[in-house]
């Protein structure tokens, strides 16, 4: 293995497809969006970067899925195939792997995976995400957190976005072996502003001396080291490789009060480990959903319905009630955030529109 690697994480500009395109039109845009991300990876190859990840919904399907449910199936195979095709061409050009995420097809079932591509461009293996949030709950969850061999690399885990709120999955990734997680996402790390966000990722490499790759579309992208240090950052630039030289031997030494430093905690750390007394974690129903039960939430139909209504007609009367505002009718967009308040809840439209009426009210005052 290599004394150091660089690796990357690609913050890609958000490329949505329209829920309005047709399944042709919707696999051409899918084409233009690879056109980008092929040359950004390719950029990074030439770089001499050896492990590069895109962010969670890699080409920007999520939008068209919802509201095209029942077309979904054929097209996401049409489109898992032009992905892993196109960039395993990349890939094995610059004997890189490459990490992509998307939605994907597998029998009768969907699941959000994420795809580790070899250096020769074809697939090592795959992660199936264990932990769809409430409003992905047509997704099939993942069963399993593995661990593969990246050539000129290391052994690579890989976990999708709502996961990284679960401890559980890096230390499931760590235990497993990986030396790196990927981790490609389009949101933060805990449900709290972003500085705790960026605490809480920082504590998941530390936690398990591992490097994780953060590939988070827009902005927030990062590198860490295994004790939480932050090797690269790449802040808010869309299209930007966030790389980093790292050394897979190195950056996991440590010590207690018996003095003694050892060079990779984990040989410490994993075998102090009282698995007897985990039980309470993978039981199906702990005592605190008890202590829980009268707090309210949304069954799953709903989360689903109203995560397809969001990024779809939902999302379209928002940005219409924008344009009424800014054109000075007041009233009349007023009523639309009203209405869009009440249905919406908690979700960002909700969340928007209240904002929206407040300075409306305030303005008027």
């Amino acid at each position: 293995m290599p004394k150091k690697i660089r690796v990357a994480a690609l913050q890609t500009k958000n490329r949505t497809l329209s829920y309005k395109l047709s399944v042709q039109d919707a696999l051409a845009q899918v084409r233009t969006n690879l056109n980008v991300l092929v040359t950004l990876a390719d950029q990074a190859g030439e770089r001499g970067c050896k492990l590069i990840s895109f962010p969670e919904d890699t080409l920007g399907t999520l939008e068209w899925e919802s509201g095209n449910w029942d077309q979904t199936p054929d097209f996401l195979s049409q489109a898992e195939a032009q992905m892993t095709t196109r960039l395993g061409d990349v890939a094995n050009k610059h004997g890189m792997n490459i990490v992509c995420c998307n939605d994907c097809q597998e029998g009768d079932h969907i699941f959000n995976t994420s795809i580790l591509i070899g250096p020769q461009g074809n697939e090592i293996g795959r992660y199936r995400k264990v932990q769809p949030t409430l409003s992905e709950s047509r997704r099939k969850r993942g069963l399993s957190f593995p661990v593969y061999q990246a050539p000129h690399v290391g052994d690579v885990g890989m976990c999708i976005c709502y996961d990284m709120m679960f401890p559980e999955t890096t230390r499931a990734l760590a235990l497993n072996g990986a030396d790196i997680v990927c981790h490609p996402t389009l949101g933060g790390a805990a449900m709290a502003d972003a500085d705790v966000s960026r605490a809480a990722f920082r504590t998941r490499a530390a936690e398990n001396f591992i490097y994780i790759i953060v590939a988070f579309r827009g902005g927030g992208s990062m590198i860490l080291g295994p004790k939480g240090e932050i090797l690269a950052d790449g802040g808010n630039q869309p299209d930007a490789i966030i790389s980093a030289d790292i050394d897979l031997q190195c950056g996991r030494e440590a010590g207690d009060a018996l003095g003694e430093r050892i060079s990779d905690f984990r040989a410490r750390l994993f075998r102090e480990r009282n698995p007897e007394a985990y039980h309470i974690l993978t039981h199906p129903h702990p005592p605190i959903l008890d202590k829980l039960k009268d707090v309210s939430v949304p069954t799953i139909e709903q989360a689903a319905t109203l995560m397809s209504e969001g990024l779809t007609t939902g999302a379209d009367a928002f940005y219409e009630a924008d344009r009424w505002l800014a054109e000075g009718k007041k009233q009349q967009a007023r009523e639309q955030y009203q209405s869009l308040s009440d249905h919406f809840g908690t979700t960002w439209i909700g969340r928007a529109s209240r904002q929206r009426i407040e300075k409306i009210e305030s303005e008027t005052n």
